[in-house]
């Protein structure tokens, strides 16, 4: 696979995760369970469980950024290094992302439930912000043609 290969299916797996994240947001039906007088204290824990899902991300963040790096420097050695070192990319940055879809998973079980819809809107927002934080640098888009 050659890197302008390997980036193209970055991008393309990028938007599908995403979509796999986000999708259900929108789609499933809304308040299927009425809690009552007490919604207000579980939207509050259920914002504050949701971002501390943000938390599990750290790990697989310090994964993609070491590959991004390895990326980096293959990208002067020959072709056979080169490829693994974006395929390495690739399964790292798709593990990552399934910690990023949590929080908007998460906005699904509020929406279920029949949260207010701030959690909802701030719980997904958080995942549209960790996946920004998964793209490809455009470092390594510059020069890749050889």
């Amino acid at each position: 696979m050659k890197p302008i290969e390997a980036r193209g299916t970055l991008r393309m797996l990028w938007w599908l995760q995403l979509a796999v994240a986000l999708l259900p947001v929108l789609l499933l039906p809304g308040e299927l369970y009425r809690l009552g007088e007490h919604k207000e204290w579980v939207s509050l824990v259920f914002f504050v469980v949701g971002l501390s899902l943000l938390f599990l991300n750290h790990r697989p963040f310090q994964r993609f950024k070491h590959a991004v790096i390895a990326v980096g420097q293959a990208r002067q050695s020959p072709q056979e290094e080169q490829k693994a070192a974006w395929q390495q990319l690739m399964h790292v940055r798709l593990q990552a992302l399934w910690f990023a879809c949590l929080p908007a998973w998460f906005a699904v079980v509020a929406k279920i439930l029949g949260l207010e819809a701030p959690v909802m809107v701030l719980l997904t927002f958080a995942t549209l912000v960790v996946f920004w934080l998964y793209r490809t640098p455009k470092q390594l888009m510059v020069n890749v043609e050889s």
